[in-house]
């Protein structure tokens, strides 16, 4: 048992240096600082809550040798916390048993961009639904100090006694909670924590393979036995057997958070496959390896590579199996697409090509372990990729996501009893209405491009061009800076071309195409409407229309009725005479819930005002609500149009 426990210690050290190693001040805030502030409620301090009730505080945390003197005054100077004349800032009694990370932090997958997830393990009956919701908002104050600081983190509070039993409901966030992925959290805990603070997790001692009653079981002669004091470990359970409903419901999830993070979806979208396809009762869960790896390396099958503990690599391991899974069943090219999304996921936000130390790690790490794409000199230079190779790329990645759900929509039909029992009507409609918004084609709809994400595809210059054909006018937009001439020698440069600029500038607006620091270039032309025009029209577009979240859209609105929530209105885009006229062009741009954009056009004053008066009567958009913006570009009757409009 010693043995075992220096082992996962020894474990646990190595991923904390290796994501020290990559980040070091973002490792001292996630393993120093935030638990500190976790372990204290003082008013100068971030996290505090003005509550007696207020529980905080980490089970075995040592605050003083954690964080000393001179690292608190790094971060804290004018903090009196620590001053002698101060009474303690510490808890009596701590209601935080363990504080653990959960994802890729520590790992090859870790990128500059990945935020952190922090899995903190409480006891609902010690502190209470009030104590809940207080220890939230103290959470909530600590995410928002450390998003001023640079670092992304957020805190998911779960009860032990719940998790022990696999029902995360009503502390876990809403999203969390859904019934496809109670299991799957915890199997994705179980692989990839780090503990930062408090008690280690019992389940690293107790050997794998064993049932459901085998593993109550060898817990109670560990009591009866003493052989381990249990005060210093938390028990979540017991993990093994996943019913394949609860992956079926994930895969349609993991489908969903694709919309925004499609490199870390891939693979685990992939991983749910490999679960799927699995013939057996017993589900091959990745956190058995790694158990076994850890903890006990003698249930490794002979043939298996018994690997140093510093070189244990949660997401290494995983993308090497599933490379070797489409390998076996030969699906296609999908093991090239598994990595070349490992090193895609691993090198978000990387500054540098050349001198980058992360950068030469990674490639060094996934040549040694097979994993480096064929190509990945050329995916280096990514952010410098034409446009069309980008969308090329994308659609391949939304291609694969779509062709695995077809493949295992089929084996729903195997288990519909079962599925009846683990997926929730409430679940499927939540999640068929997320992948409706993003996919399905309706009038007036701007549709979504299929794009590896709206960050990597943005444009840093973009040119307009307009010319005539048979009577049309046509509005082309280019990638980088050309003029009337050079345009004609780089057609592969093209991004889109349309009749309607105003659709134009929007699609390009909430694909992420065109951003507040896209510069915009418009060549020699015979139009009315100038750059001035298009760049106000971005700029006003940009202000009224964040670029839309999927992932993060709630369950509870998906569920409520459709409505708009922003609109944008447009008069006389294309400058054209007014006063006399019996037609006034304009245009509406509006927003649902569910995270659809639409354009709608009317030729005259009253159709413009019945819609507007729809929109405030059915949807509450207006002015007054702070949900509606108008747009007129400047000529010479602006004044006269917002008079007509205000009348």
């Amino acid at each position: 048992m010693r043995e075992r426990l220096i082992r996962y210690q020894t474990y646990n050290k190595s991923r904390k240096i290796k994501a020290i190693n990559f980040h070091p001040a973002k490792a001292t805030l996630l393993f120093k600082i935030i638990p500190y502030l976790l372990h204290c409620n003082y008013p100068d301090l971030p996290g505090y809550v003005d509550d007696p009730q207020c529980p905080f505080g980490i089970y075995r945390f040592l605050p003083e040798k954690i964080v000393d003197s001179e690292l608190f005054r790094r971060y804290f100077p004018d903090s009196t916390a620590r001053n002698y004349k101060t009474s303690s800032p510490y808890p009596r009694n701590p209601c935080i048993h363990s504080l653990k990370t959960i994802g890729s932090i520590g790992t090859i997958a870790e990128s500059e961009k990945s935020d952190c997830d922090f899995w903190v393990s409480i006891r609902l009956e010690e502190i209470g639904a009030g104590g809940v919701t207080l220890l939230e908002e103290k959470c909530k104050k600590i995410e928002k100090w450390a998003l001023e600081n640079g670092f992304e983190v957020y805190f998911f509070l779960m009860d032990i006694d719940q998790t022990r039993e696999n029902k995360f409901s009503s502390v876990a966030e809403e999203e969390s909670a859904g019934s496809a992925l109670k299991l799957l959290l915890k199997d994705e805990l179980f692989r990839t924590h780090i503990l930062v603070a408090g008690k280690m997790l019992l389940w690293w001692l107790i050997p794998p393979g064993l049932t459901e009653q085998g593993y109550r079981d060898y817990v109670e002669q560990l009591i009866k036995k003493r052989a381990l004091n249990l005060d210093n470990f938390i028990d979540l359970g017991y993990l093994s057997d996943i019913p394949k409903a609860e992956i079926f419901g994930a895969c349609l999830w993991q489908l969903n958070k694709a919309l925004d993070s499609p490199f870390k979806s891939v693979i685990k979208f992939a991983y749910l496959e490999l679960l799927l396809k699995h013939q057996t009762n017993i589900l091959p869960l990745f956190s058995t390896k790694i158990q076994c790896l850890v903890t006990f390396p003698e249930r490794l099958p002979k043939n298996e590579v018994k690997l140093p503990l510093n070189h244990i690599d949660p997401y290494l391991l995983l993308a090497k199996e599933l490379v070797a899974f489409y390998q076996k069943n030969k699906i296609k090219d999908e093991d090239d697409l598994i990595r070349q999304c490992l090193f895609f996921k691993t090198l978000e936000g990387t500054k540098s090509e050349k001198d980058d130390r992360h950068l030469q790690t990674t490639l060094a790490l996934m040549k040694k372990w097979d994993l480096l794409p064929p190509n990945y000199e050329q995916l280096i230079k990514l952010h410098r990729w034409d446009y069309k190779d980008l969308l090329a790329l994308g659609s391949r990645v939304h291609a694969y996501l779509l062709d695995t759900y077809n493949r295992l929509r089929w084996l729903r039909k195997s288990f519909q009893d079962e599925t009846g029992r683990t997926i929730s009507d409430r679940d499927l409609s939540i999640l068929g209405k997320k992948l409706f918004s993003f996919y399905d084609h309706k009038p007036d709809k701007i549709p979504y491009l299929h794009t590896l994400s709206r960050q990597s595809i943005h444009q840093s210059d973009l040119t307009f061009h307009a010319s005539r054909y048979e009577g049309a006018v046509y509005y082309y937009v280019f990638q980088g800076i050309h003029d009337a001439e050079s345009i004609k020698n780089n057609q592969q440069a093209l991004i889109k071309r349309e009749t309607d600029p105003i659709f134009l500038v929007i699609w390009l607006v909430i694909n992420g195409i065109m951003q507040k620091k896209t510069n915009i270039h418009l060549t020699k032309n015979f139009l009315s409407v100038n750059l001035s025009d298009l760049q106000h029209l971005g700029d006003m577009i940009i202000k009224t229309f964040p670029l839309f979240n999927f992932s993060q859209i709630t369950a509870s609105e998906l569920l409520s009725q459709e409505k708009v929530t922003m609109a944008l209105v447009i008069v006389n885009f294309e400058n054209e005479p007014v006063k006399g006229s019996p037609t006034l062009k304009s245009a509406i741009i509006t927003v649902n819930n569910y995270g659809e954009y639409f354009l709608h056009h009317y030729t005259t004053l009253v159709q413009l005002k019945n819609a507007m008066r729809l929109l405030l009567t059915k949807h509450f958009v207006s002015r007054w609500n702070h949900n509606l913006e108008t747009y007129i570009p400047e000529q010479p009757e602006k004044y006269y149009i917002q008079s007509m409009l205000e009348k």
